[in-house]
């Protein structure tokens, strides 16, 4: 099929945050009181990871077949479908399936790391952060009342981001750091950690015992002559 990358589709008054609800998310105007010099329509919507391209119409489609069924019900995946469609991407992709056990829903990435924060957390216990880091992996810390160790990455000058395995190393061995909030691709960086990376970082997490949330959602979004290694393929020892 063909896709028209220029369509340009009219996102007002959906309750997307992308147009409907930036005002309060990034200025605290939850009564839309605040006045700009400037249209909202001249604001380049980049500051959300939401893409402006329609969705693919087998999507769309079956998303009105079920609609068509009248009743929504109390729904799980209870047929194998889904399972075996996300495997044979993942084997594709990277050589790597998950069993059919061990994977779970969740509503999104921020709910999931707000559960697993107060569920892995300790109340004097710590979570390891590399920084410069998507928001969302201090929010739950603070939101649960829990403590951070910032692991800054170094930066050189050619612009290339790498981790400080010294500083990891000290950070991991802290008697109360307890979790690893890991990202690949990095975000904000983009940086797609390589095989030597990943090993090293998963050998420090297994010697100091430490709970790891790998969160990998820009997986499919990668540069050319790069790959994604998921980080569960690796640490085979260790907590998952």
């Amino acid at each position: 099929m063909t896709y028209d990358f220029d369509e340009i589709i009219d996102r007002k008054h959906t309750n997307a945050l992308n147009t409907d609800g930036f005002r309060g998310y990034i200025f605290g105007d939850t009564e839309g009181k605040m006045k700009f010099p400037f249209k909202d329509d001249e604001f380049v919507r980049m500051w959300v990871a939401d893409m402006e391209f329609a969705m693919c119409p087998d999507v769309i489609q079956a998303i009105k077949d079920r609609a068509d069924k009248r009743i929504i019900g109390y729904s799980q995946v209870f047929e194998p479908d889904f399972y075996e469609a996300y495997n044979a991407w993942n084997q594709k992709m990277y050589g790597w399936t998950y069993p059919k056990e061990e994977i779970c829903f969740s509503l999104g990435i921020i709910p999931a790391l707000y559960m697993l924060v107060d569920l892995l957390l300790g109340d004097h216990d710590y979570a390891i952060i590399n920084t410069p880091a998507y928001g969302y992996f201090q929010h739950p810390i603070d939101e649960r009342h829990k403590h951070a160790i910032h692991n800054k990455l170094k930066y050189d000058a050619q612009g290339n981001w790498t981790i400080d395995f010294d500083a990891l190393e000290k950070d991991a061995s802290n008697p109360f750091a307890k979790l690893l909030i890991w990202c690949n691709p990095q975000n904000p960086t983009g940086r797609v950690w390589t095989e030597e990376e990943l090993r090293k970082v998963a050998a420090i997490v297994e010697k100091h015992n430490l709970w790891i949330i790998s969160d990998e959602i820009h997986c499919d979004l990668l540069r050319q002559g790069v790959k994604h290694i998921p980080m569960l393929r690796l640490c085979q020892n260790i907590k998952n």
